[in-house]
């Protein structure tokens, strides 16, 4: 045993050279700096066999392929579906996090969402945009109507409490906004398998089971997280390519369907409008429950 042998941090077996020999943990070090942990990361980020860079090219351009291979089988030159959309989804929401903060700053007014693009009023444009403050403190006081004098005492608080939010918000969105981006991974998460279930509900009669739906729900929305990011590339150069990511999108699901499942144009198209316009009423539900949830634990 050499004199660097040491105790496993993991097991507390004995370790002479860079690994247990017990339970694998990596050893053999001191503690690192910063810039040796980070570029450790990139390197495991980077050298996975290049399974994360095919992965990412076969995602964009050739729609379905993935979760064909999935299915038949041939999985291991390929990042795992779960993971993909972990990796892909956090740096979406985090961009999403940058973005907010920055279009809510101290010196900025109203955020205006359209597609891609954050409008930012001026302070005079904002003041102006805001309905003006009345003189009688109790005029301008939110309605919510969620209680009456007969309803229960929680549900009076409740209403109580969102009216009151209400009037913060408008003062100050700032905190509804950040509250509201904060959650919206939460939400995506759980619309996961909802997306899984109207695949289902499209292939009913096929010999497709649902955790391969889901497989396909997490690939379908993994390309559309890496789509936004290639948009928010194109904003950084001030090119503005929004109409056209909205064609690719459309055209993205019927393709898959054809490639994963083996649909015929019409029945993928079919499939296609009826999944975009079931998940479209499952999202503006999300959103609208995200919202609440915010508004409520302000």
């Amino acid at each position: 045993m050499s004199e660097l042998a040491q105790h496993c941090r993991n097991c507390r077996a004995l370790v002479d050279g860079e690994y247990c020999s017990q339970c694998g943990q990596r050893e053999g070090r001191a503690d690192q700096r910063f810039r040796d942990l980070a570029g450790e990361l990139l390197g495991d980020v980077l050298d996975m066999d290049s399974r994360f860079w095919r992965t990412l090219f076969f995602l964009l351009f050739r729609p379905g392929f993935l979760s064909a291979e999935f299915i038949a089988g041939r999985r291991a030159r390929y990042l795992p579906p779960l993971r993909l959309y972990l990796v892909i989804s956090f740096v979406v929401f985090l961009v999403m996090s940058f973005a907010a903060s920055y279009a809510i700053g101290p010196d900025r007014g109203v955020v205006v969402d359209s597609a891609d693009d954050l409008i930012v009023l001026a302070d005079d444009e904002a003041s102006a945009a805001l309905p003006e403050e009345s003189e009688d403190p109790d005029e301008g006081f939110a309605e919510i109507d969620l209680a009456d004098e007969n309803s229960p005492q929680w549900l009076q608080d409740l209403d109580e409490r969102a009216e009151t939010n209400v009037v913060k918000i408008k003062d100050d969105p700032k905190e509804f906004i950040e509250a509201m981006v904060s959650y919206l991974p939460q939400m995506m998460f759980l619309l996961l398998p909802v997306f899984a279930l109207l695949v289902q509900f499209a292939y009913l009669f096929s010999s497709f089971h649902y955790l391969q739906h889901l497989v396909f729900s997490l690939h379908y929305h993994s390309f559309v997280y890496l789509l936004f990011l290639v948009a928010q590339v194109f904003e950084l150069f001030q090119m503005h390519v929004d109409g056209s990511l909205m064609i690719v999108l459309f055209i993205y699901l019927p393709l898959a369907f054809r490639k994963t499942y083996g649909s015929g144009w019409r029945g993928a198209i079919g499939k296609s409008i009826f999944v975009y316009i079931s998940y479209a009423i499952s999202l503006m539900l999300g959103f609208a429950g995200v919202a609440v949830l915010a508004l409520m634990l302000l």
